[in-house]
C-alpha cells in the first residue's frame, strides 16, 4: 500500500524535488566564510552543504503537507512566501523499512536516512507528531521518487466572490481612518501602534479560522503588506479564502492535481 498511495508534500520551491539543488544558492559569501571557520578545520562549509543534500526528503498525508505549510507560514516567517502542494507517486520497486518508528528527525526537522536504515533502504516510515498527529508519514530518498504533480497554492479565488468584495470594502474603510493614538502607558511604550487596518485584517483570519477544525485555527496566520492591502484590497480576503479551501474543500485540490501532468523525476 505505501507503494501504491499517493503521498504529499508543500514547499517553496517551484521545481520540488530538484536533483541539482544547491543548498548554498542563498548564502552569501561573507556566510560561507564564517561557516568554514567552524570546527577543526576549514571544511565545516563543505560537510554541511553535502548533508543539506543527502538529507531525506519528507512525504505524508494531505492533511499532514497543509499542517506543515501553515506551520510555516506562522512560526517560520513565511507568510509572504509562496508554496507549491506537491502529490507524489513512488517507485513501484522503492525499498521500505519494516515496520513505523518514531519520529527520527532532530531540532530542525533534518533525517539523513543513512544513519536509521541500511544501505540500499530508500524509505522510513515513522509516526508524526507535528502535523496530523499520528498518521504515518515517510522520510525517504530522492530515488524513491518516480513522479510529482504540483499547483501553486493557496487556490485562486474569484474576485468577485461577496465575502472577497465585502472584505475589500471593509479594508478600504479601515485605511482610511486615522491612526490610532497611544492612551495606556504600555501602549505609549510601543514603537507602532497598530492600523485600524491591521486590526480589521486580523479580524478577518480570525473570521475564516473559526471555520476550521479547532486545531488549525492557531495556525492561521498570513502575513499582509499594508501598501499592498491599499493597493489592491481583494487580494488578501482571497488569500484567506483560498487557504481555508485547502481544509474545507479538498476535492476541489485533488480535482485540481488531476488536471496536472506528471513530472518524472
Amino acid at each position: 500500500m505505501v507503494r501504491k498511495i499517493y503521498w504529499y508534500h508543500t514547499s517553496t520551491h517551484a521545481n520540488w524535488p530538484d536533483r541539482t539543488f544547491d543548498p548554498s544558492a542563498g548564502l552569501t559569501e561573507i556566510t560561507k566564510r564564517r561557516m568554514r571557520n567552524i570546527g577543526p578545520d576549514d571544511r565545516a562549509f563543505e560537510r554541511w552543504a553535502e548533508r543539506q543534500k543527502t538529507k531525506a526528503l519528507h512525504v505524508g498525508t494531505y492533511e499532514a503537507a497543509v499542517e506543515n505549510m501553515l506551520r510555516r507560514m506562522t512560526r517560520q516567517d513565511g507568510a509572504e512566501d509562496q508554496f507549491f502542494l506537491y502529490r507524489v507517486r513512488l517507485k513501484s520497486n522503492v525499498v521500505i523499512e519494516s515496520s513505523v518508528h518514531a519520529e527520527p528527525t532532530n531540532f530542525v526537522g533534518d533525517v539523513q536516512l543513512a544513519e536509521v536504515v541500511a544501505l540500499g533502504v530508500d524509505a522510513y516510515r515513522y509516526v508524526n507528531t507535528h502535523e496530523d498527529p499520528s498518521s504515518v508519514s515517510l522520510a525517504i530518498s530522492l530515488h524513491a521518487i518516480q513522479a510529482v504533480q504540483s499547483i501553486p497554492i493557496p487556490l485562486a479565488v474569484d474576485p468577485a466572490d461577496s465575502w472577497v468584495r465585502a472584505s475589500a470594502d471593509r479594508l478600504t474603510s479601515a485605511a482610511s481612518l486615522p491612526a490610532p493614538q497611544p492612551v495606556t502607558t504600555l501602549e505609549r511604550m510601543r514603537r507602532h501602534m497598530p492600523t485600524a487596518l491591521f486590526k480589521e485584517a486580523r479580524r478577518m483570519e480570525t473570521e475564516i479560522a473559526a471555520t476550521l477544525p479547532v486545531g488549525l485555527r492557531g495556525r492561521f496566520r498570513t502575513g499582509f503588506d499594508e501598501a499592498k492591502i491599499i493597493a489592491d484590497p481583494k487580494l488578501f480576503p482571497a488569500k484567506l479564502i483560498g487557504l481555508a479551501q485547502l481544509v474545507v474543500n479538498p476535492q476541489a485540490v485533488f480535482d485540481l492535481l488531476d488536471a496536472q501532468h506528471w513530472r518524472e523525476v
